[in-house]
């Protein structure tokens, strides 16, 4: 093998170069794979906000047309699972309170729109950035409040839209745990069943209108 060394040294340092030129492609591949998965947190995050506001529309439409109560549950299963957002209408009218039961009550939908709250992911989570990492101290609603532990501080983390369109109050809060700086995202509901929305920019000092 010296002897192959000492008569092809052109070869060797053909060889090292093509490694080399290897070696930075990839790493120059990883680098615009990470940078675009960081620039699309934002935008990801922004889609799962469109698409609960859609649903949140879509609830209290179905109220209205059904002539019934309609519930938008962020915890069907009672489970303190907070991923799998599911549009009911209970079988039985009437009850104050009811809980969701599979194949008694009438699913419009059912959607695993979040990774479970308290885990560290890349995907929208409900839930706002900590305080202690630049995230917001005080509710979203314009008169303040608390923020929720889980996200969601609609009583039994649902949304109950009444036949004439009117709705339970709260907020749902949406962030993404891997990607801080896409901020918080909150949705509001007073009790005429009206959304709005509010942003709250990490390192930021007050909520938003959006």
């Amino acid at each position: 093998m010296r002897r192959l060394h000492g008569i092809f040294p052109q070869w060797d340092r053909a060889m090292t170069l093509v490694e080399l030129m290897v070696v930075c492609g990839l790493i120059a591949l990883l680098l615009t794979v990470m940078a675009v998965h960081v620039r699309s947190a934002p935008y990801r995050l922004k889609a799962a906000v469109s698409q609960l506001r859609s649903l949140v529309q879509r609830a209290r439409l179905e109220a209205i047309k059904n002539n019934k109560n309609v519930y938008l549950d962020f915890d069907a299963e009672d489970d303190g699972v907070l991923d799998t957002v599911v549009l009911w209408i209970p079988a039985a009218s009437g009850q104050s309170s009811p809980v969701y039961q599979t194949g008694r009550d009438l699913s419009l939908l059912s959607e695993a729109m979040f990774a479970p709250s308290g885990t560290v992911t890349h995907r929208p989570t409900l839930g706002a950035v900590p305080a202690s990492h630049g995230g917001p101290s005080v509710g979203a609603p314009r008169d303040g409040g608390t923020l929720p532990e889980d996200g969601v501080s609609f009583s039994g983390n649902r949304i109950n839209f009444n036949p004439d369109g009117t709705s339970s109050t709260g907020t749902v809060y949406i962030h993404m745990p891997r990607h801080a700086k896409a901020g918080t995202y909150a949705l509001v509901l007073n009790n005429t069943g009206r959304a709005y929305l509010r942003y709250f920019p990490t390192g930021g000092a007050q909520w938003e209108d959006r």
